[in-house]
């Protein structure tokens, strides 16, 4: 197969990949995370404030980034009505952070894991697939079709 097959089979699933949501959502997560660890280390490292507050500053810029970059390029989501959406983010996206911010104390403070160890490994259980559906299924939801039944 010549080279330039190669690539347009490589196009091709990249343009496939990013017409997907999960595709988009992830790259979205992975921006936000890198955002989250520089304002988690600015925290701990630079003010010295407790992990659980460096951790819960961080979630808080990283997700609010996550909140519009999600909105407008994961689900291309382009409805007017902002406030009932960054409602249902704020209240998952707090619980999660709560969940999240003991998991990095716990892992920093009692077991002794480097804090972007402890913040990485507090990521994904807290922030992969479970905040994919959320985001997904309520957050972004999509709007019913008139008369459509169990969409």
């Amino acid at each position: 197969m010549p080279p330039s097959a190669h690539l347009a089979k490589l196009r091709a699933l990249i343009v496939t990949a990013y017409n997907y949501w999960v595709t988009r959502s992830l790259a979205v997560g992975a921006v936000a995370t890198a955002i989250d660890v520089m304002i988690l280390l600015a925290c701990v490292k630079l003010l010295e404030l407790p992990t659980p507050i460096g951790a819960m500053t961080g979630v808080a810029v990283g997700s609010t980034f996550t909140f519009f970059a999600n909105r407008y390029f994961a689900f291309r989501d382009h409805v007017p009505e902002l406030a009932p959406q960054a409602l249902r983010f704020a209240v998952t996206t707090g619980c999660a952070m709560l969940v999240h911010a003991s998991i990095v104390w716990w892992l920093r403070d009692r077991v002794g894991i480097d804090v972007v160890y402890a913040k990485l490994i507090a990521d994904v259980l807290v922030f992969s697939v479970g905040q994919l559906l959320v985001l997904r299924y309520i957050v972004f939801r999509a709007p019913r079709r008139a008369g459509v039944r169990g969409s």
